[in-house]
Parts: C-alpha cells; structure tokens; sequence
C-alpha cells in the first residue's frame, strides 16, 4: 500500500513537471518552480530526482516505460480485414490518434528541444515510441503483403512512407507552432483518408492496378 501512494506521488510530481518544463523549457525552469507545481517543498524534489536534471530525466523515462504500442496488437487483425482499404483505416485511425495526442505533441515538442543537451534521452524516446510503433506498422504490412492484398517489397520502407504521408503535415506544424490547434477528429479522418488512397495507389498489387 505504501509503494503504490509512493508510485503515485511520484507520477503527479512528473505530470506537473511535464507543465512546467513545457511552459518553460528546460533552461528556464527551476527548481522551485518544480516543487511548487507538484505542491512539495524542494527538500521532497531534491530526496526523490536529485536535482532538476534527475526530474527531466525520469520525465522521460517515465513517459518511455508507460508508452504502450496500440499496433502490436493489430498483426492478428490484419488477418481478418477483408480488404486493404479496411486494413489501412484502422491503422491510419489508430496512428493518427496515437501520434497526435496533445500529451504526446507536448512531451515530443520538449524531447526535441532538449535532445542535443540530453541526446540519450531523445534516442530512448525515438526508439521506445514511434520507432517501435514503426516496426509493429512494418509487420502489419507484411500480413497485407503475404495475403496479397498489397504488393511490398521492402515492409520497413512502405512504414515511413504510411506514417510520413498522414503526419508530415500535422506533426511538423504541431512542432512548429506551439499555439496551432491539433486537428479535430474530422480532420484526422480527412488526413487519414487521403493518407490511406496515395498509399493504396503506391502498393496496390499490380493485378488491381
């Protein structure tokens, strides 16, 4: 039971954090602004991370570990789809969703400001995050290719080809400009539309053609 109020307290200590840091960056955050977010005193912040470097960086590991992949458990659904086209919805709908989480967008805006003062920290979240959701697209497209419902040759190409042609757009500008609203659901299904017909009309199987 005192673990888990411990785990707890530490979880709320990092969720403010992320504000913080977010309003701030890192350079003008203190510590005492760290501490009066998460309503402690410094003496907590300092027993619990160290000092503010220890508080960014088990941010970012915190938010690596509670990643999880929502395309893993897609494989066996790629089994089922009856079509490309129903296959690719979902995983558009899924990846756009994914991505474009404004908890997401926040915590990827503040990794890449810091990755050259932290660059092991921006690779753990590249690898833990969107290059594993890359690799779990890559095996869901080399089911659709095995069915020959898509014609792939290279799975791990045809997956930053998916992801860039729904998210260049929207996750650069969301990048870019902090004030900029996230789409809307009926954006996304916009983007998730036209994203899925240019990828059909690149690895349709050329008997469709």
């Amino acid at each position: 039971m005192a673990e888990h109020k411990i785990s707890d307290k530490r979880e709320r200590m990092l969720m403010s954090a992320l504000d913080v840091f977010v309003r701030n960056g890192y350079v003008g955050t203190s510590t005492d602004q760290l501490a009066a977010a998460a309503r402690v005193s410094k003496q907590t912040l300092y027993r619990e991370f160290g000092d503010k470097e220890g508080v960014f960086e088990s941010l970012i590991r915190f938010a690596c570990q509670r990643v999880e992949d929502p395309f893993a458990p897609m494989v066996a659904r790629m089994r089922e789809c009856e079509s490309a086209e129903e296959a690719l919805q979902i995983l558009a709908g899924q990846f756009t969703r994914s991505i474009m989480d404004a908890r997401i967008q926040r915590l990827r805006r503040l990794v890449i400001a810091e990755a050259v003062r932290f660059p092991q920290l921006g690779r753990m979240y590249w690898e833990g995050g969107f290059q594993r959701m890359l690799v779990s697209i890559e095996q869901c497209l080399a089911v659709l290719d095995a069915r020959k419902l898509l014609s792939i040759a290279d799975p791990a190409l045809a997956a930053q080809h998916f992801a860039g042609m729904l998210l260049w757009i929207p996750g650069n500008r969301a990048m870019f400009d902090a004030e900029a609203l996230l789409p809307d659901e009926e954006e996304l299904d916009a983007i998730s539309a036209s994203g899925v017909a240019a990828f059909l009309r690149a690895y349709a199987p050329t008997s469709s053609l």
